[in-house]
Order: C-alpha cells, then structure tokens, then sequence
C-alpha cells in the first residue's frame, strides 16, 4: 500500500512538474510573440474586435453636404475673380551636349626662312686727314750742264729766312742702297753731285731721281720725283764733223733725212739743249705753325 502511495505521489509530482514547465514556455512564448494562435488576447485581435464595436456603433453617414455659394454681395462691389494658380513647371533639365573633342591638327612647321646674304657694301671707313708734314716744295727748276748731273736748292723757314743745318735725302729710283744726305749751310742752301760727267756709261742715258727734307731721322715732306737727261750724245762719229752742220743749216726744214741741222741717225747733243736737264733746282719752305 505504501508503494502505490509513493508511485501515485511521484506521478502527480511529475505532472504538476510538467504543467509548470509548459505553462512558463507558453507565457515566454507570448512574451516574445504575442500574435500566437494560442494567445487569445492577441493584440491583432483586441484591435480587430474594437474597430468593429465602433462601427457598428457609428451612425450611417450619406454624402458630405454640399457647401452652398453665399451669392450675397454689397450692391457696389463686383467680385474679382481670383486666379487660380496653375501648377508650377518644372524646369526640364536641359541636358547639354557633351562638346565632340575636335581632334587638333598638326602644326606643320614653318620653313624657315635661309637669310639672304645681301651684298651691301660696308660703310665707308673714315679715313682720318693726315697732318700735313712740317716743310713743302716752294719751287722748283732745271737747267743743262756739260760737266755733271747734279741736285741744289734751298731751305727757307716759314717767315722766308734760310734755315741752316737742314737734311735732305736724295738718291736714284730703282737702284739699291742709293740713300745720301745733304745738309744745308748758313743760307739755307744744299747742293749734291748726283752723275759726273767722267762716268761714261751712265753720263748716255736719263735717270730717275727722289729727293725729300728728314728730321729726326724721320720724313718731314713729300717724296718728290724728277728726271735728268744724258751729258753725252750717244752719236756715230761722222756725226761730230762740223762741216755737215755749218752746209746744211739753211735746208733742215725741207729735208727729211735730216734732224735739226743733223744726219740721220744723229741726235743733238744735250748740251747744247736748252731743254735738257742736268741740274735740278728744289726749293722748301716750312709749312706756318709747324
């Protein structure tokens, strides 16, 4: 008897045990969903349910009442209509053109231009005026002279006196080493044997001479240039006979074979030429203010 006591007390224990654990899982269960099908006071349902309790109750309702137009106005007074705002546009995006990328074009490039050499002649170059040299030829003249070839003068200051311990140089073109100096006296004057008349050979035959002042050892004129004729007749010997000479002074214009007086082939002796130079005569002057 007491086992079945304890049998029937476990059995009992273990259904209240159960009840217990099954209604704790239904009311966590509807804690954390209410809406379960078990839930009879689900909130789906208590809304469901009162909105239609207040349906029901609600009295029918027909038509809204139409709002009637109060067309009473004071006599003087015209209503103005007003303008019904029409809805406002919306601007349309105007969607701008994506602009087509031009493509660029190769520059070709520019020739350039090969300068033309222009043969412009270049300006005149300045030639700067040389200073006068210090003395100048004052004059100069010639004579003949049957014994030598010879070179005089004078040197004169610029106030007209004769200038004394001068230089002149003097000698013959063309002919190497030909340099000499003359040196003037108390009056001014110079003189140098250019040719004796004892050298043969030379005395048959015109030279050509340069003649010019020095001081200090440097130019102090002009070069100046002069000639002399032969001494001598360089004639055959049938042309010294005198009396050729004397018989036919008086046809040497009408004879063709003749030269003043003289056979052919004979020339006159420069000598007896008025025109022949043996002698030259230059004469310098000192330019004012050097």
């Amino acid at each position: 008897m007491e086992r079945l006591d304890n049998r029937l007390t476990t059995v009992l224990l273990a259904m209240v045990l159960g009840l217990t654990i099954l209604a704790a899982l239904c009311y966590v269960t509807i804690f954390i969903q209410p809406n379960v099908l078990f839930n009879p006071l689900s909130p789906d349902r208590a809304a469901t349910r009162a909105a239609e309790k207040v349906l029901a109750a609600a009295p029918a309702q027909g038509q809204p009442p139409t709002a009637t137009l109060d067309q009473t106005y004071p006599p003087t007074w015209t209503p103005t209509p007003t303008r019904t705002p029409g809805p406002t546009k919306t601007a349309t995006n105007t969607r701008t053109p994506t602009p087509t990328k031009t493509p660029t074009s190769t520059r070709t490039p520019t020739p350039t231009k090969t300068p033309t050499s222009t043969s412009t002649s270049p300006p005149p170059t300045v030639t700067p005026t040389p200073t006068p040299l210090p003395y100048t030829v004052a004059s100069h003249s010639s004579r003949n002279n049957c014994a030598d070839i010879g070179l005089e003068g004078v040197v004169n200051g610029s106030d007209g006196l004769p200038l004394a311990g001068v230089q002149v140089q003097y000698g013959e073109i063309g002919v190497g080493g030909s340099r000499f100096i003359a040196t003037t006296d108390n009056n001014g004057r110079y003189g140098a044997l250019l040719l004796p008349g004892s050298s043969k050979p030379a005395s048959y035959r015109s030279h050509d001479w340069y003649v010019y002042i020095v001081e200090n050892g440097k130019r102090a004129s002009e070069e100046f240039r002069f000639a002399t004729d032969p001494i001598y007749a360089n004639n055959p010997t049938y042309c010294d006979r005198e009396d050729n000479n004397n018989s036919d002074n008086n046809s040497n214009n009408s004879n063709n074979n003749t030269n003043n007086g003289l056979e052919a082939g004979c020339t006159l002796d420069p000598c007896k030429s008025n025109n022949s130079i043996q002698i030259k005569t230059v004469n310098w002057l000192l330019r004012v203010g050097s």
